[in-house]
């Protein structure tokens, strides 16, 4: 049975947020596919975190992504804006308390189409 696979080269951008104020993390210049947003959250509530393209376009779905008390969880993502431009950076805003948040990214488009059998 034949299938199709993408393969790409991936990446991750971890950013440890120092306050609550939004972060720019610069693009160096490449052409990217988001596709998973992870913030970890040791607090005893639930805290929002929001990430933007370029455009100021939410990436995650519904805006604001609640991570839960003591939890590392995974947002949904908003799949129209998850394609990110060579020209275009990313805006990070997580509220005090979160320790990380991880933006996990691929190649863009998926990557080069593989046919496998």
């Amino acid at each position: 049975m034949a299938g199709t696979a993408n393969i790409s080269s991936s990446f991750a951008i971890t950013y440890i947020p120092g306050d609550a104020i939004q972060t720019v993390i610069t693009n160096p210049g490449r052409t990217f596919r988001v596709v998973g947003v992870q913030v970890n959250n040791p607090t005893g509530g639930g805290l929002a975190c929001e990430v933007l393209d370029g455009a100021d376009n939410q990436i995650t779905l519904g805006g604001d992504f609640t991570a839960p008390a003591n939890t590392s969880s995974w947002s949904d993502l908003n799949t129209a804006n998850v394609e990110i431009a060579a020209n275009e950076n990313l805006k990070v805003t997580a509220a005090a308390g979160i320790t990380s948040v991880e933006i996990l990214c691929v190649a863009a488009s998926g990557g080069q189409s593989l046919t496998a059998t």
